[in-house]
């Protein structure tokens, strides 16, 4: 953590944060002291380290493909978790959908995953995407810089969402605003495993989240908590540009 102080008023933060959101956060410390403030958001976009990054992905197996599936991607996982790079390697299947699946992968950095991308478990992969598995190919593909420090986390049982908004233009600090605050709130809760979110590496104003809770009551109690009550007040001020993707699953963990 790095910590600052301008006119009294000090802020921490992480390293790996990314300078739009580190922005956002000086910005109730700039009318004290602006041109520290800038001084020290050009500083950052200078030294910063590199930041952890995610790629969120979802696909339709067809049915007579799902265990040659499941069998490459438990091994598929089990490879990239040992690589130095890799934070977490999730894979979900839909509460609703049979043979839709969801997959999240963090490393420590974009580098980091073009480097998982060069090894043979990833070869493997691609082989298989190669023979046609899929209903409609890959559905969904985001790759994002995350917004705030996160942790190596191994698989588990876990009942998660995924979601996809796209943020108007005049509406994205305090989008922003909202959302780190709800995100702080959330990992609070003690049934919220992780809360990840970013702004995708090719779409501005495009932001992903994965988010896992113990169960489906941890999940239903998030949606209770008082944090999320001022999330949606915010969402109800037509602040997005499409409608909302948000997707449920199940996490698929092999013994």
């Amino acid at each position: 953590m790095c910590n600052v102080t301008l006119g009294g008023c000090s802020r921490s933060f992480d390293p790996t944060m990314s300078l739009r959101f580190m922005v956002l956060d000086l910005t109730t410390m700039a009318h004290q002291r602006p041109i520290l403030c800038l001084g020290f958001i050009l500083l950052c976009s200078n030294t910063l380290g590199l930041q952890n990054f995610a790629v969120n992905l979802k696909f339709t197996v067809k049915p007579d493909r799902r265990d040659d599936f499941l069998g490459l991607i438990e091994k598929n996982q089990k490879l990239t978790l040992m690589e130095p790079e890799c934070l977490q390697y999730v894979v979900g299947e839909d509460v609703s959908s049979p043979n839709t699946f969801y997959l999240h992968e963090q490393f420590t950095s974009e580098e980091g995953l073009e480097e998982h991308r060069n090894m043979p478990h990833a070869s493997d992969w691609a082989v298989f995407k190669g023979s046609e598995p899929f209903e409609k190919g890959i559905e969904l593909f985001d790759s994002y810089t995350l917004a705030h420090d996160t942790e190596k986390l191994s698989p588990s049982k876990s009942f998660g969402v995924q979601v996809v908004l796209c943020v108007k233009s005049d509406k994205v600090d305090s989008f922003l605003e909202c959302i780190q605050q709800n995100r702080a709130g959330s990992v609070q809760e003690p049934a919220c495993i992780q809360y990840t979110y970013g702004e995708s590496k090719i779409d501005s104003n495009r932001f992903i989240f994965h988010e896992e809770y113990l169960d489906e009551d941890g999940f239903e109690a998030h949606k209770s908590a008082p944090h999320f009550a001022v999330w949606e007040e915010f969402a109800s001020t037509d602040p997005f540009t499409e409608e909302p993707i948000v997707n449920l699953f199940e996490s698929v963990v092999f013994t």
